[in-house]
């Protein structure tokens, strides 16, 4: 009886419930529709998150099973990640933290092309993410780098309508 009693509302006729809805009409907004290129780019952009969010994933476990690292990554790219993960397997090791990924700018594109293809630039901070034993935890012994913020350059292609990193190069001497 109390649980009927909180449901209905004191307020308005029964009339009311009998009303057909008020149909409503949903208008775009201009800021939604973009030019087919910048659309193309955004996407690209959106698809290089992914990478950078999975490719931690895969050396955190050391495995790209499990991931959406293939959603996002192939030729190059894919192998050079599969290479890492069998490198951290058989030294023990993986990756703690996650890099982070800023100012990622499309710099090049070729849209008409058969293969359409994005030339995409950013800065990668890699300053929290840690090669770790992990048996112990404990950090490993690398090779330090003066420099933990650089360039990173992307070639992204679009292969039957998903963006995928082709291959990457880190510029170690290029600081951001």
């Amino acid at each position: 009886m109390a649980i009927s009693a909180a449901c209905t509302s004191s307020s308005g006729s029964d009339n009311e419930k009998d009303k057909p809805p008020v149909p409503t009409t949903a208008v775009p907004s201009k800021s939604a529709t973009l030019d087919p290129s910048e659309q193309a780019k955004a996407d690209a952009l959106t698809a290089y998150k992914g990478y950078w969010t999975e490719l931690p994933k895969a050396f955190a476990v050391p495995a790209i099973e499990g991931t959406d690292l293939k959603r996002y990554a192939t030729a190059e790219a894919l192998n050079k990640a599969m290479e890492t993960v069998a490198n951290l397997k058989t030294n023990g090791r993986v990756m703690t933290g996650e890099p982070v990924v800023s100012n990622s700018t499309v710099t090049a594109s070729e849209l008409e092309k058969k293969t359409p293809n994005v030339s995409v630039s950013a800065c990668l901070d890699i300053s929290k993410w840690k090669i770790t034993d992990k048996r112990t935890g404990q950090p490993a012994p690398v090779a330090s780098s003066p420099v933990s913020k650089y360039v990173v350059t992307s070639l992204m292609e679009r292969w039957g309508g998903s963006w995928m990193v082709l291959k990457y190069e880190l510029h170690a001497d290029q600081p951001c």
